[in-house]
């Protein structure tokens, strides 16, 4: 795999950290660049046009592909769920582009429309955009804070965000996690909703570097969430016990019936999906050292679901979650 090298300084006219970004070299070249989503990505927030994260993004791109050109479809005051039919063929492969970025959400949420009918809406773009071109790199962009409302408005966010992360796994599609990149700090923010440079900036890093990483697949599913609300993932249930309105992050890869990888500093509970012979299982709880924290004893009922809860240790995540079966329960299902 050859390496990309991102150097930002004089090909940049504000500052910004340097940062590396490794740009597979199975990445077809690209050299149309589409941006979809609402004021955050026409530019509303920062000081012009060339600091909006879609036209950041694309200056990074272009030292791998020189010729690449920015074609930015950002409607402001849109939402996604109030698009037309025909939304996918007439506004974004109408254009031709040979990579997608989609950054809806956000006014979703505050139009009130609902996690599921946004969702349904996702799914329908991104389904249009992979049947027509099948091979094309996409990436989907998580939902970032929003501070309009004076409540916390976390929940609906990060459902979105991990109906979006399932939506990505499912298509082949690239991950930018932009919420967890801008991480609820309003420094990025240049109100209550709009990214400034900098938020900008990190959207745009977040971009790029999802780009350098394969697309997520049933082979590699992952997923990182902020809320303490229940979250449902590939039939698997986490029930994070959040305490406060802090974010608190917990991310879980490596998912398969043998385990799980699980990176959290909060307390959570674990419900599997139907996938286990009826019988007794040990789960065993590793720290990063690889010492054997907890053992617990699950069993598989009628339901064939497992159910047990994790309690993190204080410095040693990431935690590895090892499920095997007891001598009378037979052999966990294969990865």
């Amino acid at each position: 795999m050859n390496s990309l090298i991102l150097r930002i300084g004089a090909i940049l006219s504000f500052p910004l950290a340097v940062f590396a970004a490794e740009i597979p070299s199975s990445l077809p070249a690209l050299s149309r660049i589409a941006f979809l989503g609402n004021s955050i990505t026409a530019g509303v927030g920062v000081k012009s046009p060339a600091d909006r994260y879609s036209t950041v993004a694309t200056r990074l791109l272009q030292e791998r592909f020189p010729n690449l050109r920015e074609i930015n479809l950002g409607r402001s005051g849109q939402a996604l769920s109030a698009q037309k039919l025909d939304y996918a063929q007439a506004e974004v492969l109408s254009k031709n582009p040979d990579a997608v970025v989609i950054q809806w959400g956000v006014n979703d949420q505050y139009w009130g429309y609902s996690v599921s009918e946004f969702v349904s809406h996702y799914e329908k773009l991104v389904s249009a955009l992979r049947a027509a071109k099948p091979e094309m790199p996409i990436v989907l962009t998580t939902p970032i804070a929003d501070f309009r409302w004076p409540e916390n408005q976390d929940v609906w966010i990060s459902q979105a965000g991990v109906a979006i992360q399932e939506i990505a796994m499912r298509h082949r599609c690239h991950l930018a996690d932009t919420h967890h990149a801008l991480d609820h700090q309003k420094s990025f923010y240049a109100d209550s909703i709009h990214p400034n440079n900098a938020g900008a900036q990190a959207m745009a890093k977040a971009i790029v570097e999802a780009l350098g990483v394969p697309p997520l697949s049933q082979e590699n599913a992952r997923i990182r969430f902020d809320q303490g609300a229940e979250i449902r993932f590939r039939q698997y249930v986490f029930l994070p016990e959040r305490q406060g309105t802090e974010p608190r992050w917990t991310a879980i890869s490596d998912l398969s019936p043998r385990g799980m990888t699980l990176d959290s500093q909060i307390p959570i509970t674990i419900r599997t999906a139907p996938i286990y012979p009826k019988g007794e299982y040990r789960i065993e709880v590793r720290g990063k050292s690889g010492t054997v924290l907890e053992t617990i004893q699950a069993t598989a009922a009628w339901a064939r679901m497992l159910n047990f809860k994790i309690t993190p240790k204080e410095g040693e995540a990431p935690f590895q979650i090892q499920i095997t079966a007891s001598t009378e329960s037979g052999t966990p299902p294969g990865k």
